[in-house]
């Protein structure tokens, strides 16, 4: 049976004692475990350990760490990925944290239509990441924000820097093998002309994925595995 994962974001050493926080005990009450069992705890910038359930309450469970704690580097390779705000944007906070992105940001654009930004959305985002790397195996967790257009595209500091444009003559899968990359998903009704100047002007190159017509929402998975297959990932 595979050993439950949990997210702690604090920090733990060995030979000491973790209390969990509320939802992560509520996660572990739902699999009935006992005084005795394993758990693995990672804390999403790649330390990641095994416990062992010493105490368990009606509110409260406690780990003792008696196993080494490995340090995992950083998931290779850095994949910064912009996406126009949609409605159903936690679909792609799931999708792209499974797929180990290194950084999420929802981007406001001239044609998006949510376009208030709001603090509690991130951390909705912050939680739904957490779940999906606990699910996945990732002790990474990507770094999500959200914020105009124009401040990340300003922001971008690599030397691969891509936009989707169902115009453009390049193939996505036939961009060269890279270490980090930038990359921005528009809206479905795609950027603006003087977005796309803009774009151009930082130095980001139009990509196109083909002649599928896929949403927003399904975008970035496509894309990200498209990625990782440029960069021989399993």
């Amino acid at each position: 049976m595979r050993i439950p994962r949990i997210y702690y974001p604090d920090d733990f050493k060995e030979n000491s004692k973790v209390d969990l926080t509320a939802k992560a005990f509520n996660h572990l009450k739902v699999l009935k475990l006992n005084i005795g069992k394993k758990v693995e705890i990672f804390n999403g910038k790649g330390k990641v350990t095994v416990g062992v359930v010493e105490n368990l309450g009606r509110d409260t469970l406690t780990l003792k760490i008696h196993e080494k704690i490995t340090q995992e580097k950083e998931i290779s390779p850095e994949i910064n990925l912009g996406v126009s705000n949609i409605r159903n944007f936690d679909k792609v906070v799931k999708d792209s944290s499974q797929m180990g992105v290194t950084s999420l940001t929802s981007l406001m654009t001239s044609r998006t239509k949510l376009r208030n930004l709001k603090e509690e959305k991130v951390t909705r985002w912050n939680s739904i990441s957490s779940s999906s790397c606990e699910q996945s195996g990732l002790n990474w967790i990507p770094k999500i924000s959200q914020m105009k257009l124009e401040n990340w595209v300003e922001n971008s500091n690599n030397k691969t820097k891509y936009f989707l444009d169902p115009k453009a003559k390049l193939f996505i899968g036939n961009i060269k093998e890279f270490s980090a990359i930038d990359l921005v998903i528009g809206p479905e009704g795609g950027f603006s002309s003087d977005e796309e100047s803009f774009l151009k002007q930082k130095n980001f190159v139009g990509v196109n994925c083909g002649d599928l017509i896929i949403k927003t929402e399904s975008m970035p998975i496509v894309v990200l595995s498209m990625l990782k297959v440029i960069n021989g990932a399993n």
